[in-house]
């Protein structure tokens, strides 16, 4: 799968399956690959990094815009243009909107609400300031995410022997769901809200077909999945495209874990960084 295709000129949150997951360097190298397209504009929706790194953590360079505050951008080595400034949030002062004018490392801060991201990242593409988006975010906040409007995702991943299960089953679910139809069902139930394990049990028995808002709203595992598509016609609403699993392997071999995800494997980029 090329990801970046999909990347360009879009809104693209990319997210990290745990912590470790290859998420920043991957965010180092999407800059590098959609610069030449035109500006890059980078966002965040946690304060990890700042907490972590706040002399920063993404090295950005002259026309790239981001998403700060003036304490984090005074620690950093890099130098950056107001566009716009924002309200302050606890612990980070005022938060800003920058273009970056001298290359260097920053470290993110996200709005305290997520209407106003939201807000900003329109902004951002009706005054032309930036030509491709990227939003930091995190797999439990992936919820969250998807109110930030038309927009698509990249997962990371570092996946070893110890979690390849897991990590493999969370993938073939996210598969499933980027296959789902888009298109309205008149005989469908409209469910509105999470569907989770629990939720099956008060489906009807003899139900045909399901609406659902969109990926974000399932939480079932890949069998649970499967099962409810065997009795059921599953459609979305509303279609945020997974546009790539970025992977990096750890003492596992590329072609048994491809054969591990199914017809997940097809969304399979593996992390050029990836370490043996």
């Amino acid at each position: 799968m090329d990801c970046w295709q999909g990347m360009d000129g879009a809104v693209t949150a990319v997210t990290g399956f745990e912590k470790g997951s290859g998420k920043t360097t991957f965010l180092d190298l999407a800059l590098a690959r959609l610069r030449p397209a035109g500006p890059v504009a980078l966002f965040s929706i946690g304060l990890d990094g700042a907490q972590k790194s706040p002399g920063g953590n993404i090295r950005v360079l002259p026309g790239d815009v981001v998403l700060s505050s003036e304490s984090l951008v005074r620690a950093s080595d890099t130098r950056v243009e107001l566009l716009e400034a924002l309200p302050p949030r606890a612990g980070l002062g005022r938060l800003l909107l920058g273009r970056v004018l001298r290359p260097g490392s920053v470290t993110l801060a996200g709005c305290e609400h997520l209407s106003l991201l939201a807000q900003l990242l329109r902004r951002v593409r009706e005054e032309g300031w930036a030509h491709s988006l990227l939003v930091d975010g995190s797999v439990n906040r992936w919820t969250q995410v998807a109110a930030l409007g038309d927009l698509g995702f990249v997962f990371t991943a570092r996946v070893d022997r110890a979690n390849l299960a897991r990590i493999a089953a969370r993938m073939r679910s996210l598969a499933i769901l980027d296959r789902l139809p888009i298109e309205p069902d008149s005989q469908a139930l409209r469910w509105e809200g999470p569907l989770t394990a629990a939720s099956l049990e008060s489906l009807p028995r003899d139900l045909e077909a399901l609406s659902l808002e969109d990926a974000t709203k399932v939480f079932l595992e890949a069998r649970e999945l499967t099962r409810l598509l065997a009795r059921v016609r599953l459609s979305l609403r509303r279609r945020l495209p997974l546009r790539g699993l970025v992977v990096s392997l750890r003492g596992l071999d590329r072609a048994d874990f491809l054969d591990v995800l199914g017809e997940a494997a097809s969304y399979v980029v593996f992390h050029p960084c990836e370490a043996a």
